[in-house]
């Protein structure tokens, strides 16, 4: 069967069979994308769980639990849509759901880190294929008329799955085993491949996807190198030789894989598709939101534990206003999508999270839970108006039979600039930190500065205590106690103020990211409005043409 009779079938021989599409792709995408998040709130026990000799695990050990299936993710995403046009999309996605349930029943009996990095692998090459694929069903199966509520649905779930991964690893990590939270996907795969089976048509092209060889190994290996720079270089430093080597081969090798693919008749990724101005501009609209709105979402665990003591438990549940918002929103973003367009929602969404991260990025150490809640709501509403819609509009004038491999090339660029995002954030957070410490440190040396004036009195109180019992002391042994007391002093005080410097460092990060909600209004201008009277006809009789 075609893409392009599914749109047909939904409105004239089979209205339910969209609607039982919506409900197995959610099935099937929700837990790859929880998962993703889930995992980030176990780091600490996982190093205690596989260290040794009672030695905790390093910490860039058990970011590589992390990052293996972050880059299998890059690296199978790329190939789903030309798999799906090979050999089914229907069987493929299957096939992906079933590996993603394998690889995650695997993580939760992993005898060693090894193996569970191994398994985080497996994991990430079956959710590396599930997200397009579903994509492209969903999209396939309703029309371009009917999109908007069906991405706005669809949207209730890609949103709140990363708000909900914390908070259920978070209770599983505090109150049961980090083995649950790979448990917890293996029923949900399950269910997921039960309802594809029942409910799913197979949609593959009527002559068969030629192989592109050269497509396929310059995309994993270019997107591997590249995510694996971006993820490396927050940890170990922009200037580390592997992260230098790996950032300029992946550069080099993209280009060469641009390339081939504006060659090959048919590409892996259909590079062409960035000709359509409606794809590019929401393209890059959401490259540029993609950072914005989940590039900086990492950063409010780190406030919320960090620097409020939160448990990760206690953390996710305060950020759950944003995945509510952003669930009750979507779904009505989704409804005005088809009576105003893409533009204004992005405009309003962009807008509301720029006047949001003004907001937050002004937050004290203690701004009360309820303002911050608040805060966190009207993020969700932003998210609601702006996630999904970007996605939809990518998707406008796109013929059927182009669906697979479009979807494809928007989620493969978006986890890209996703991990830019997060990335950048990090190290401007590590190096403002770096500046805020430094110049404290300096000022302190300065008895006329404030700190200066800080270190000399807690430095001469430690001084009386330590030479009360001793008050004949030789002029040598006084003046190395007056080092030792200043030292300690300076550390002390350099302690009560660290707090204030890392919320400063995020508050910075968070200036980067409004100022991105600022380019995201402007780009989204260039995105059609409302439909014309002339442009809206039945979207049947389109797909009709195409079939015909």
């Amino acid at each position: 069967m075609d893409l392009a009779k599914s749109g047909i079938e939904a409105e004239q021989g089979d209205p339910g069979y969209k609607w039982r599409v919506l409900v197995s792709v959610i099935a099937g995408t929700f837990m790859v994308i929880l998962d993703a998040t889930a995992i980030n709130v176990a780091i600490p026990t996982l190093q205690a769980a596989f260290g040794v000799n009672g030695q905790k695990a390093a910490v860039d050990q058990i970011d590589a639990v992390i990052t293996a299936y972050s880059l299998a993710l890059g690296v199978v995403t790329p190939l789903a849509g030309f798999l799906g046009e090979r050999l089914g999309v229907k069987r493929v996605y299957l096939f992906a759901l079933g590996v993603f349930g394998a690889g995650s029943l695997l993580c939760s009996f992993a005898p060693s880190l090894t193996w569970l990095i191994v398994f985080r692998v497996i994991q990430g090459v079956g959710g590396g294929a599930l997200v397009p694929l579903g994509t492209a069903m969903l999209t396939g199966a309703f029309t371009e008329k009917q999109r908007g509520i069906a991405f706005g649905l669809f949207g209730i779930a890609m949103v709140m799955a990363p708000a909900l991964g914390p908070i259920l690893g978070g209770y599983f990590v505090e109150y049961w085993s980090w083995h649950y939270i790979f448990y917890i996907n293996v029923p949900v795969c399950i269910a997921g491949i039960v309802m594809g089976s029942l409910w799913l048509k197979e949609y593959r092209r009527g002559a068969l996807a030629r192989f592109d060889f050269p497509g396929i190994v310059l995309s994993s290996v270019s997107f591997g190198l590249l995510l694996y720079a971006i993820q490396q270089g927050s940890h170990e430093g922009w200037t580390a030789l592997s992260v230098i080597i790996s950032l300029v081969a992946g550069v080099v090798l993209f280009a060469c894989f641009i390339v081939v693919e504006l060659r090959v008749p048919e590409p892996l990724l259909d590079l062409r598709l960035f000709r359509k101005r409606t794809f590019s501009s929401a393209s890059v609209v959401g490259w540029v939101s993609t950072i914005a709105l989940f590039g900086s979402e990492f950063l409010l665990p780190i406030y919320l534990q960090s620097l409020r003591g939160l448990s990760p438990l206690q953390a996710g549940l305060l950020l759950l206003p944003l995945a509510v918002a952003a669930g009750i929103v979507a779904p009505f973003s989704g409804a005005l999508y088809n009576r105003i367009g893409p533009r204004w929602l992005i405009v309003g969404g962009s807008l509301l999270l720029a006047i949001n991260t003004w907001n937050i990025a002004n937050v004290a150490l203690d701004t009360p839970y309820w303002f911050l809640m608040i805060l966190f709501a009207l993020r969700g509403i932003a998210v609601g108006l702006a996630h999904q819609t970007t996605i939809n509009a990518a998707y406008t004038g796109l013929q059927p039979q182009q669906l697979p491999r479009a979807s494809s090339l928007i989620t493969s660029f978006r986890n890209v600039f996703q991990s830019f995002g997060v990335a950048v954030l990090g190290t401007i957070v590590t190096h403002q930190t770096e500046v805020y410490v430094s110049a404290a440190k300096s000022d302190m040396q300065h008895p006329a500065t404030a700190l200066g004036k800080e270190v000399v009195q807690q430095a001469t109180l430690l001084f009386q205590q330590m030479t009360a019992k001793m008050p004949h002391l030789p002029p040598e042994a006084l003046q190395k106690m007056h080092e030792k007391a200043t030292a300690a002093a300076t550390g002390k005080v350099l302690g009560t103020h660290m707090p204030h410097y890392l919320l400063q460092a995020i508050n910075d990060a968070y200036w980067l990211t409004f100022w991105l909600s600022i380019a995201t209004i402007l780009l989204a201008l260039t995105l059609p409005g409302a439909k014309k009277r002339e442009a809206a006809k039945n979207p049947s009789t389109e797909l009709r043409e195409t079939v015909s």
